[in-house]
């Protein structure tokens, strides 16, 4: 099917609950909110290890220290000229946030947003699905990536998926038949959101197609059976034990995980915080899974997780984006969400960047209730709901001068 007919069948569903209209705004401010000096995260839910952190090293506490870049020898130019791009015409960005060294160095956001507007996560909801799946197997709760997903999906039992591994799944290569073309209103993608009221179901139902662990698919299908892993191995909501063993212990405070109307939580997708907490899961994955003196994602999952598997080649890891950028260090990885939304991860020059887009929030519960898309939409056909994407947009030409300034 062409783009231009899945528009119109989606219009056609939004046009009875869609909000007031707005367009893309191409202005932006800076933040001028007063933040205390960063503490370190207290909490010790979910068993974590306890080491002392780095010396010098700022970990945000509930509230982020907020530093002159020129005090981290930042050429304040480099940021300028990212931040014309981000908020160029038709760029459509909400909110940007520059971390280095564990303090914001940068933020802007459009005239009408704020460090507290909801953004919207989409994909990005994918690699909190990993770190969470890595919580519960250090825990004791999974096993480890090589035990068979039917281990916790018991309608796979001695089923043609029983040789299909945790790691697999983690990796978008289970071999299930999936279609993720967004364009194409027959796609396993857009049926999911558009009509099924129990999208675990529907993911556990697609056919294996091929041989486990041999292709890379991407598939939000996959990441949907990770939610049901969690709430299988753990006993609750995917949503409900990350909050307490993730979200809480980095400080994440203004979250909303989506869930269907079955009342499973959408791993794949649609988590909404803040351009700021975004960025504190940057900041763990940057620190190895540390924050703080507390270990809250074990250190070598961290390291499996941005490390591209074969399969990929090259490009992904569990469940994070792991491929180059020109003029950008190789070490970069990515949590990416479609309409492109970010968490970009640079190691080596100790930075986390977030771009958020334009985010109208359903006033309602976060349930995907009659679906999803009604509820959250994407491409910005919503009429002030939902997110809208950029005209265009090329990382390097964002990213580039941060890394630039950073550098100098």
């Amino acid at each position: 099917m062409s783009r231009a007919f899945a528009v119109v069948v989606l219009v056609a569903l939004l046009s009875g609950c869609a909000g007031a209209g707005g367009d893309g705004i191409a202005s932006s401010t800076s933040s001028t909110a007063t933040l205390g000096a960063g503490g370190t995260a207290s909490s010790t839910a979910g068993g974590g290890t306890t080491e002392p952190p780095r010396s010098g090293e700022v970990t945000p506490g509930d509230r982020w220290a907020i530093a002159d870049p020129t005090s981290h020898g930042i050429d304040p130019s480099g940021l300028e000229r990212s931040r014309a791009y981000a908020f160029g015409k038709g760029k459509n960005t909400q909110g940007v946030v520059v971390v280095h060294r564990g303090e914001i160095v940068a933020e802007w956001y459009a005239d009408d947003a704020g460090p507290d507007s909801w953004a919207a996560s989409w994909s990005m909801a994918k690699s909190f699905t990993s770190a969470t799946v890595g919580i519960a197997m250090a825990q004791g709760k999974i096993r480890g990536v090589d035990e068979p997903m039917a281990t916790y999906l018991p309608a796979w039992a001695g089923s043609s998926h029983k040789d299909v591994t945790i790691r697999d799944v983690l990796q978008m290569s289970s071999g299930l038949g999936w279609n993720e073309e967004y364009d194409d209103v027959e796609s396993d993608i857009v049926k999911m959101v558009l009509t099924q009221p129990d999208e675990l179901a529907f993911a556990l139902s697609r056919p294996q197609a091929n041989e486990p662990g041999k292709k890379f698919s991407y598939s939000s299908g996959d990441t949907m059976l990770l939610s049901g892993l969690v709430q299988n191995a753990t006993g609750r909501p995917l949503a409900d034990y990350a909050k307490e063993n993730l979200l809480d212990r980095i400080g994440m405070q203004k979250v909303e995980w989506w869930r269907d109307a079955a009342g499973h939580t959408l791993g794949y997708c649609c988590f909404d915080s803040t351009s700021r907490d975004f960025a504190r899961l940057g900041l763990l994955y940057l620190r190895g899974g540390r924050w703080g003196d507390q270990q809250v994602v074990p250190e070598q999952w961290v390291k499996d997780s941005v490390s591209p598997a074969t399969q990929a080649k090259g490009e992904y890891g569990y469940q994070w984006w792991t491929y180059d950028v020109p003029g950008v260090p190789a070490d970069i990885f990515a949590a990416i969400g479609v309409d492109e939304q970010y968490i970009y991860v640079i190691p080596s020059l100790d930075l986390v960047v977030v771009r958020s887009g334009t985010y109208g929030k359903d006033p309602g519960p976060p349930v995907a209730d009659p679906n999803l898309y009604m509820r959250y939409p994407s491409a910005g056909i919503g009429q002030g709901k939902g997110t809208t994407p950029p005209d265009d947009w090329k990382t390097e030409q964002f990213l580039g001068p941060i890394v630039e300034a950073v550098k100098h």
